[in-house]
């Protein structure tokens, strides 16, 4: 074998390979490679162009197959049960005139020779010097692996090339640093819980899931500072010894802190604030500065309180203190009413409980009304009451309508959630058989009517049914309580007037909540441009879609009916109402004419999106920490990809490579993946003239 032919098997064998290239090899290689490169017909024979590619064979076997269940959407990663980095090879594309590419070559080509040679010697040295890039942000990568990740609902999946799962917050640190400094994204991903997948990255993200440490707890100061990792219902139990509880959960428990509190997660209570409102401080790892500690306290909270609140856009959090409150029981009592009773009585019972949930049930009179309130302290804790004692008479009418529609499934054993799941899966589009399962959802909540009294964090986490579609806002009605606009009822009746006027076939329920505002300017629920001594008062509003079904047809249906019932929602009601959509649950628009216009109403929304670019101009430069969705909604649209494009782990065009290539710019792409060769040998063919 020549010299040149055991070059070109290294490099094949490295494009095969899944391990980086020895960059200590690269100085005794670089002459040889270059003069091999600028040869004629050395890499770039007659009609041939050589295209680095992932292989269509290699490194995904088993991938589809990997299912995780559970209250995490993916078991976190280890080495026996991730796949590894898909192999690439190298493509023969035939392509070109080989008439033409022996008259460039050989005789009678003129000057046009010294022109072609030229052009092989410029692209020979880009060629070195990006496989020494490469083989340097290799050399230096933090350690990862492939992983599939899917959320919660499994209607979000990703392939993530680079999954990073640092044990040290220097190691994360140094994970930070090196995609800062190759312009590798390198998103934060908590318990991958969101319905829209909002941390969700193809090239890559870092999970916080082995620092999940409490860090310590001031029991005088009501505070807990733990690492970001650390999952909801963990702390809450470390908590318990000390006395103190959270102020405040969102409907599941299973989130990290990091997730949490970075979404602009809120549970209900008209005069308790979201949780990014009750983080004290926090430590962010950032690409641009390093480790930062922001707190309230600074001289310019302004940092803080949009790095509190920005989807991990600016930084990783490492570090979370939380205002806690005394733990307490709650008693709550949950009972029906209809429309014209809650319009009634709905002032009073916002003011009169701590806690209160509305649940709307479409094509129906019936509202399921939650409320609750703290338990004295040394009351007695009372026992819990129903309407019936018998599960099975409270599911009755499910069971009933379930023998008549479905004769074939047995309904023995279930219970509420999974009897809906049964009888939506028989028809779940259908108009009339929709409006046949509210009412027997109706009759259920009317038999369990009732009280039950346990610890708070027991009492305001509730199960939220199967995999489903959610879409959730929030708005302003009112500077606190005792001025309520009346807005939150007025939307919901024009809401469920739309669903009938539309015919869509809406499942139950549509669930409502209250909270005060926040300071965080990127808060669905923000105070932001309002009196900043009134704590005001924010509705929340979510609508949902269940798939009950495995099959793939019956999931696509429904998913692009309830994108029909979302997007019919946000045209009639967004800019009346000025909604804000809840950060894990607002989707990307995939046409430019959409996304120009979801954007305009983040910036119509959101007076602080502005600022938010001036702080992650100095946080995070280079978006590294964003995706697409925070680059077409709130970031740079640019960094965006175009439908049908995916970013390659070998070049992408603009996000690592550093001053000394910027010059060449978009013809850097062109320059790896072979496209730039081709051009390049067209021009000098037409440069050649009829002599080629």
């Amino acid at each position: 074998m020549s010299g040149r032919q055991r070059m070109l098997a290294a490099v094949r064998r490295a494009f095969a390979s899944a391990a980086p290239l020895d960059p200590s090899s690269a100085p005794r290689l670089a002459p040889r490679a270059l003069g091999e490169l600028a040869r004629p017909g050395a890499l770039f024979p007659s009609g041939v162009v050589v295209v680095a590619r992932r292989s269509a064979s290699g490194g995904r076997a088993g991938v589809a197959a990997a299912s995780y269940k559970g209250p995490f959407a993916t078991a976190h990663p280890s080495k026996e049960e991730t796949m590894r980095f898909a192999a690439r090879h190298l493509a023969v594309i035939s392509g070109g005139d080989g008439a033409a590419d022996a008259g460039a070559h050989g005789k009678g080509g003129g000057g046009s020779g010294l022109h072609l040679r030229a052009l092989r010697y410029l692209v020979a040295a880009l060629a070195a010097a990006e496989v020494a890039l490469w083989a340097s942000s290799q050399a230096s990568a933090p350690a990862a692996e492939e992983q599939t990740v899917s959320n919660w609902s499994g209607t979000q999946h990703v392939d993530c090339a680079r999954h990073v799962q640092p044990e040290s917050v220097d190691a994360l640190a140094k994970a930070v640093e090196w995609a800062h400094t190759h312009r590798r994204r390198l998103r934060p991903v908590g318990s991958a819980l969101s319905p829209n997948g909002a941390a969700f990255n193809a090239e890559g993200m870092i999970s916080l899931a082995l620092l999940d440490e409490l860090v310590r707890v001031d029991r005088d100061a009501m505070t807990v500072t733990t690492q970001a990792g650390a999952r909801v219902l963990e702390l809450v139990e470390k908590l318990r010894p000390h006395g103190l509880t959270l102020a405040n959960y969102a409907s599941i428990r299973e989130q990290q802190i990091g997730g949490f509190t970075q979404v602009g997660a809120h549970g209900t209570g008209a005069r308790i604030p979201p949780l990014d409102e009750t983080v004290a401080s926090l430590a962010l790892v950032t690409p641009g500065k390093g480790v930062v500690r922001l707190s309230e306290d600074d001289e310019d909270p302004e940092t803080f309180r949009m790095a509190r609140c920005a989807v991990g856009s600016l930084g990783v959090a490492t570090e979370v203190t939380l205002r806690c409150v005394p733990a307490h029981r709650l008693l709550e009592r949950t009972w029906t009413a209809t429309h014209k009773e809650v319009e009634k009585n709905h002032d009073t019972w916002l003011k009169e409980h701590q806690h209160i949930r509305y649940m709307w049930i479409p094509h129906t009179d019936t509202v399921v009304v939650v409320g609750s309130n703290p338990l004295p302290a040394n009351a007695k804790v009372p026992k819990p009451t129903s309407a019936f004692k018998s599960e099975a008479k409270k599911v009755e009418p499910m069971v009933k309508l379930l023998r008549e529609v479905a004769p074939g499934v047995d309904a023995s054993g279930m219970g509420f959630g999974q009897l809906r799941d049964e009888l939506l899966k028989v028809n779940p589009l259908d108009l009339e058989h929709v409006k046949r399962c509210n009412a027997a959802e109706a009759e259920f909540w009317r038999r369990n009517a009732g009280t039950r009294c346990d610890w708070s964090d027991q009492i305001l986490g509730f199960d939220c049914g199967g995999e489903q579609h959610v879409y959730e806002v929030a708005f302003r009605t009112g500077d606190d309580v005792d001025s309520n606009t009346g807005a939150d009822l007025a939307y919901m009746k024009e809401l469920l007037a739309m669903i009938e006027r539309e015919g869509i076939p809406a499942p139950a329920p549509i669930e409502q909540r209250w909270s005060a505002g926040s300071k965080s300017p990127l808060s669905p629920a923000t105070n932001d441009g309002h009196d900043p001594s009134k704590p005001g008062l924010h509705s929340w509003i979510g609508i949902i879609m269940y798939l009950p079904s495995p099959d793939p047809s019956s999931r696509a249906a429904i998913t692009e009916a309830f994108k029909s019932y979302a997007k019919k929602e946000e045209a009639a009601l967004g800019d009346k109402y000025g909604i804000r959509t809840h950060w894990a649950k607002i989707e990307l628009p995939e046409g430019d004419e959409e996304r120009k216009e979801a954007r305009r109403r983040i910036e119509s929304r959101y007076p602080g999106a502005d600022r938010f670019r001036k702080i992650r101009a100095e946080l995070d430069p280079k978006g590294v920490m964003g995706n697409d969705l925070i680059e077409g909604l709130l970031g740079d649209p640019k960094r965006v990809l175009p439908p049908g494009q995916s970013r390659s782990d070998w070049m992408a065009p603009g996000e690592y490579v550093e001053a000394p290539l910027r010059w060449v710019g978009a013809s850097i792409r062109r320059a790896v993946t072979g496209e730039y060769v081709e051009a390049a040998l067209r021009w000098a063919r037409r440069a050649a003239g009829p002599s080629a």
